[in-house]
């Protein structure tokens, strides 16, 4: 079953969990300028989660994005963080979230990254 993420007050307090919420209201401001229409935000299966689910009105295509916030560069780009095991539970939860909406629309992986206030949008992610 979808669930929405819950952050309970003690995670709301912790610097890490306030940073990403911020990337996250960052992005889909972002997107929201680029035309997305935003359809769902902090989907969840167990453990596995989708940060925000946009529609691309331009290609009429279903977009699965994660952020990844970082408030400076000193681990490198943030976007290397989403490795082949985030990327296959982003499918798992968007499969689901396909069905259960009763979605049958094209669709794609994206990643968004914040780094000292820059955002960069990196579209249709794939590992070969």
């Amino acid at each position: 079953m979808l669930k929405k993420r819950r952050l309970s007050q003690k995670q709301q307090n912790k610097h890490n969990f306030s940073l990403g919420q911020f990337g996250e209201n960052e992005a889909v401001d972002f997107l929201k300028n680029k035309n997305y229409q935003i359809l769902d935000r902090n989907v969840c299966h167990g453990t596995k989660e989708i940060d925000i689910i946009v529609l691309d009105k331009e290609l009429n295509e279903l977009v699965f994005v994660e952020v990844k916030t970082r408030k400076k560069g000193f681990y490198g780009d943030p976007s290397k963080a989403v490795d082949r095991h985030k990327l296959r539970s982003m499918q798992y939860v968007g499969a689901i979230y396909r069905r259960k909406n009763k979605l049958d629309l094209d669709y794609r992986f994206d990643i968004i990254t914040m780094v000292s206030g820059r955002i960069r949008h990196y579209q249709n992610i794939t590992w070969g």
